[in-house]
C-alpha cells in the first residue's frame, strides 16, 4: 500500500551554466542542492539540462540523489526528473530510479510531484512504497 509524504524545500545552490544561446531558446546545464522538510528530511545534489524558450516555455530532465529521513526510515535513492511548464506555475514529476535505495530506504519505490509557485517557493508530494 503507496504511503505519502510531504512538505517544502530549499534551494541553498544553484550553478548554471549556459552550453547553447541560438535563438529560439537558451539550453543550460544547472548543478544544486536541496534542503526537505516535512515527510521527507534531508538533502540532495542534482544535476540539470534545462531549455528555456524565448516564447515563455521550458523543461528539464536531471537526476537527483537524496539522502534523509522517510518515516523513520534513513538511508539514499536517486531520482529521475522530467518537467515542461508553460509560463507561471510549474509542476514537475520525479520517478525514484528502481534498486537506487540504500540503508533503510533499500527497495524504496514512488514518485515525487513538485510544485513552484508563483512566489518562487517549492512544495512537495511524495507518494511512495517500502517493503517490510
Amino acid at each position: 500500500m503507496a504511503e505519502m509524504a510531504s512538505g517544502t524545500f530549499v534551494l541553498p545552490t544553484w550553478e548554471e551554466d549556459a552550453f547553447d544561446e541560438a535563438p529560439g531558446a537558451v539550453l543550460k546545464r544547472v548543478r544544486n542542492t536541496k534542503d526537505f522538510s516535512g515527510g521527507f528530511a534531508g538533502s540532495s545534489a542534482s544535476e540539470l539540462l534545462i531549455v528555456q524558450s524565448e516564447g515563455g516555455g521550458a523543461a528539464y530532465v536531471g537526476l537527483e540523489r537524496a539522502s534523509g529521513d522517510l518515516g523513520g526510515h534513513e538511508g539514499t535513492f536517486v531520482l529521475h526528473h522530467d518537467a515542461t511548464s508553460w509560463s507561471g506555475a510549474t509542476t514537475a514529476i520525479a520517478t525514484i530510479v528502481p534498486g537506487s535505495g540504500t540503508g533503510g530506504l533499500e527497495g524504496l519505490t514512488g514518485r515525487m510531484e513538485i510544485q513552484r509557485h508563483e512566489d518562487g517557493s517549492h512544495t512537495y508530494v511524495l507518494e511512495y512504497e517500502l517493503p517490510g
